[in-house]
C-alpha cells in the first residue's frame, strides 16, 4: 500500500501550545483511494529526511494563511517548514500534490503572484482544461472552492492546466517534475468527485 504524508494546519491554543490540525476528510479520502496516510509536525532537516524515506508522495494540504498576507507566528512557522519539506521532496523528485494554500506556497517559492478575491468561498464552480496536461485526462470539471486569495500568473517553470471563470488558476503542474497543483479539494466533496478520485489515484 502506498503511504502519503499529508502537510498539517497549525495554531497556537489559548494557553500558547502549538498544535496540528488536520481534517479527518483527507484520511478517509486516501483511504478510500487505498493510500495509507500519516502526517507529522514541525520536524527538522533530518527528519524530514529520514520521514521521506518512507513515503510515495507528499500532499501539501490547505489550512493557515501564507505569511505574506497574515502576519501570525504560526504562518511563519508553516511557510518556513513546508519550503524545507518541499525543497527535499524536489530534490528526491518525489512526487507533490499541492492544494489550495499548498498551490499558494509553491506559487510563492517560484515567484508568482496572490491576490484577493471574492465569491469563492462555500460554493461551486465549473472549469475546463485549456491545455493539454500530462495528469489531468479530461475535458472538464465542477470543483468546490474555500479560499480568498487566488493566483493569476504562475512562473515560467509551470503550465496553467484550467482557469475558472474569473481568470483565477485553478489547476497548474510543473513542466519538470511530477508536481500538481490543485485550488480546489479534493478531500472535500466535489460534483465531479470520480474525476477526482481517478486523478488523485493515477497521480501517485
Amino acid at each position: 500500500m502506498k503511504k502519503i504524508l499529508v502537510t498539517s494546519n497549525i495554531k497556537y491554543d489559548k494557553y500558547g501550545n502549538l498544535q496540528n490540525l488536520i481534517s479527518q476528510d483527507w484520511f478517509q479520502f486516501l483511504n478510500r483511494l487505498g493510500f495509507s496516510v500519516f502526517t507529522t509536525g514541525i520536524i527538522n532537516d533530518k527528519q524530514i529526511k529520514s520521514e521521506l524515506t518512507k513515503i510515495n508522495g507528499v500532499i501539501f494540504s490547505g489550512g493557515n494563511d501564507l505569511f505574506s498576507v497574515n502576519k501570525k507566528r504560526e504562518n511563519r512557522l508553516r511557510d518556513n517548514y513546508e519550503k524545507k519539506l518541499l525543497k527535499i521532496c524536489i530534490k528526491r523528485k518525489i512526487p507533490i500534490l499541492a492544494v489550495c494554500r499548498g498551490f499558494q506556497l509553491i506559487n510563492s517559492l517560484y515567484k508568482g503572484n496572490l491576490d484577493k478575491l471574492s465569491g469563492h468561498v462555500k460554493t461551486f464552480h465549473n472549469l475546463k482544461v485549456i491545455n493539454g496536461s500530462k495528469f489531468v485526462k479530461f475535458k472538464s470539471l465542477k470543483v468546490n472552492s474555500y479560499h480568498n486569495y487566488c493566483l493569476t500568473n504562475v512562473s515560467k517553470n509551470f503550465e496553467i492546466v484550467s482557469r475558472a471563470k474569473d481568470s483565477s488558476i485553478e489547476i497548474a503542474e510543473h513542466a519538470k517534475y511530477k508536481i500538481l497543483c490543485l485550488m480546489f479539494h479534493p478531500e472535500r466533496y466535489n460534483p465531479s468527485q470520480k474525476k477526482i478520485n481517478k486523478l488523485i489515484k493515477d497521480f501517485f
